[in-house]
């Protein structure tokens, strides 16, 4: 028969409460019957009385128990599943047994367990005990779910793949997708998930650019007055004093970029700082735009500005955001400042990871940093990022 509205409100009802428990429960799970017909929606006497025959037909086939009232026998008060009958209940509902599912995911840590990492083996070690102490007690811990162990499996590898190599830095995530066998959207679909599970992995946050990564620019973005002129003479003016996008195909096919403003401002967090600093630029003697690793486009960009502008870069002042100078200093022949990015503590020590310690060394030693080598250098003596993210400055004229 058709599954009615009644029991598919009952089995919505019974996951919510036990669905994802892995040992056996000690009572059957029971609804009171008048109110389950009005949680279902079903109000008429009509349907009552055709949900009262489908019930009945559950009962005869020793599926579902009623309980009626002692006197009034026509009049049903409990619906009961008994214990006996929930492998049926999971099984009709297209459900897996909690039991199954869990010894499914605790199979996917085993076998990572048995793998060895070669960049990070004690956070690895770390992550996979964590999860199979969570797992064992019926817990799930985001983005990591027993209840799914398909995806355990495919995120776990995701997460290992990325780790286990070390990135050019600037590398473009779809090249990177394609290097892990994903297709080249790959990593882009998933980055949410993923900088999820690698902030588990690093205890902090952690984002695909504290790899190296780069995401592809199709567009510069940036607050600001200036012209784009091409090949045949045309030209094109911005004049946005908030937020304009410049797709790759402008930037590209024009020769010069002209503007009045004498400085830009490049900023590393583009959903707050930028914006905020954006909303300052009234008067638009700034260019100000918004990159972390500058990719293909970001690079024309800068080379097709004018000369004697002044660049300044504001970014995170932990081991990535030091990266990001530097990759933005190797990409302009003009000089990059540091703006406002200055070691500081936090209320709690940020802990260094195995990818901050691994890319100190290269940053204290480049000669294109040595006018900030000091702040480099406070991260490593404190063992410390401090207080590294931007939007904890706040706001600064500028």
């Amino acid at each position: 028969m058709t599954t009615p509205t009644w029991l598919t409100e009952m089995h919505r009802q019974w996951h919510k409460a036990r669905g994802r428990r892995i040992g056996t429960p000690s009572r059957p799970f029971s609804r009171d019957w008048q109110k389950l017909l009005d949680d279902s929606g079903i109000v008429s006497s009509e349907e009552i009385k055709t949900a009262e025959r489908d019930l009945e037909a559950l009962e005869k086939e020793g599926r579902l128990l009623l309980k009626r009232h002692r006197y009034r026998r026509h009049n049903i008060e409990k619906i009961i599943l008994p214990l006996e009958n929930e492998e049926w209940w999971i099984a009709y509902f297209g459900g897996t047994p909690a039991r199954d599912l869990i010894a499914r995911a605790l199979a996917v840590l085993k076998d990572f367990t048995k793998r060895e990492h070669s960049v990070s083996p004690a956070e690895w070690e770390t992550l996979l005990a964590t999860l199979h102490l969570r797992f064992t007690d019926g817990n799930n811990l985001h983005p990591f779910k027993w209840t799914e162990p398909e995806n355990l499996q495919e995120t776990l590898e995701l997460c290992w793949k990325l780790t286990e190599r070390e990135w050019q830095p600037g590398t473009l995530i779809r090249t990177a997708s394609l290097a892990i066998g994903m297709d080249s959207k790959g990593l882009e679909e998933r980055k949410a998930v993923i900088e999820s599970a690698l902030s588990l992995l690093f205890c902090e946050k952690f984002e695909l650019k504290s790899l190296g990564l780069a995401e592809g620019d199709t567009h510069v973005e940036l607050s600001g007055i200036f012209q784009l002129h091409f090949p045949d003479g045309t030209s094109q003016k911005i004049d946005n004093l908030r937020i304009a996008k410049i797709g790759t195909t402008d930037i590209f096919r024009c020769e010069s970029i002209t503007t009045d403003a004498t400085e830009l401002l490049t900023i590393e967090n583009r959903k707050t700082t930028f914006r905020q600093y954006a909303e300052l630029n009234r008067n638009g003697s700034k260019l100000i735009a918004t990159t972390s690793f500058p990719g293909p486009t970001f690079r024309e960009f800068l080379r097709k500005l004018p000369e004697g502008i002044v660049h300044q870069h504001f970014g995170d002042t932990d081991p990535a955001g030091w990266l990001i100078l530097l990759k933005l200093r190797e990409a302009t022949p003009r000089h990059v400042d540091a703006f406002r990015m200055k070691w500081r503590p936090g209320k709690i020590p940020s802990p260094l990871s195995a990818y901050d310690r691994k890319h100190l060394p290269k940053l204290l030693s480049s000669e294109r940093l040595q006018d900030v080598r000091a702040e480099i250098a406070a991260i490593l003596s404190n063992d410390d990022k401090g207080d590294y993210e931007q939007e904890s400055l706040g706001m600064a004229s500028h």
